[in-house]
């Protein structure tokens, strides 16, 4: 591991570079959306891949722990329910208009797919987050939630109110040894309390993060100027406005008021004290 990856990993809290993410948020207008479309179906180099559709629960405690810390953990249901996956994304920070943070994904969870499911859409009851990731999850998701949250607030999370409809199009910019991944989401938020569904909001943004095989880290960096330059002209032609928070918390922000990032006053003191430094 070379000194940016082993400086990225102290700050973010992991021990694998592999699960870093590194992307960029804006804010778009609603009616500047089907002409960002087209400018980039009509680009060279850049490839539509699909539009998917599918719903995100976000799950935490009661007095909303995992959000005042920076962190995110969600149900993914994908192909109309019929698969359910647990995503969980750390404390980041941002760096020139890049947001850094741990992302890591749990295999499919059969066991939330059933007739009479052991969660619903407001409490969990028979099913714990512990359990989920002491069966279900690699090592390297379980010790990165246990390190940054604490088996008591893991413990702690029992609820999942906040109910998110994505669709998203996804692009692709093919690189040297790398792609850049540019998407276009339209987001419908949710409240669900026991009368029923609450809508709090619709939104679109723009979003973009560098990939690279393997999560070879010193090849999304390597690739981070041509994103900047990417997102730069859009940014120009279509008025684009830099998103602070991740979806979390610009869902989440009307129950809390937010600090500015970084999201973890925690993570980001470990990284001035006793991280090395970032070229």
């Amino acid at each position: 591991m070379n000194a940016d990856s082993s400086a990225l990993c102290w700050r973010l809290g992991i021990g694998d570079p592999r699960y870093i993410e590194i992307e960029s948020k804006w804010r778009i207008a609603s009616e500047r959306i089907k002409r960002l479309h087209r400018h980039l179906e009509d680009l060279k180099g850049v490839r539509h891949e699909k539009r998917v559709t599918f719903f995100d629960q976000y799950l935490d405690t009661g007095s909303l722990d995992l959000l005042r810390l920076g962190a995110s953990l969600r149900l993914r249901y994908r192909k109309n329910g019929t698969e359910v996956y647990l995503q969980y994304k750390g404390p980041g920070f941002r760096r020139d208009g890049l947001l850094y943070r741990s992302e890591f994904s749990s295999p499919r969870l059969d066991s939330l797919v059933r007739e009479e499911s052991h969660h619903d859409l407001v409490r969990f009851t028979e099913t714990s987050v512990r359990e989920i990731l002491h069966r279900h999850v690699e090592p390297a998701m379980a010790e990165a939630m246990r390190r940054h949250l604490g088996n008591r607030l893991i413990d702690s999370i029992d609820s999942g109110p906040l109910i998110c409809q994505y669709q998203k199009d996804k692009f692709s910019v093919e690189l040297d040894g790398g792609h850049l991944e540019p998407s276009i989401d339209r987001v419908s938020v949710f409240h669900v309390a026991r009368v029923g569904p609450h809508a709090l909001s619709t939104f679109h943004e723009y979003e973009n993060e560098v990939k690279a095989p393997g999560g070879n880290l010193p090849v999304k960096l390597a690739l981070l100027p041509s994103l900047k330059a990417f997102d730069a002209a859009l940014a120009r032609r279509f008025s684009l406005k830099p998103e602070r928070f991740d979806k979390y918390r610009r869902c989440a922000s009307c129950f809390v008021k937010l600090p500015e990032p970084p999201a973890s006053k925690a993570a980001s003191e470990r990284g001035r004290s006793r991280a090395p430094a970032l070229r």
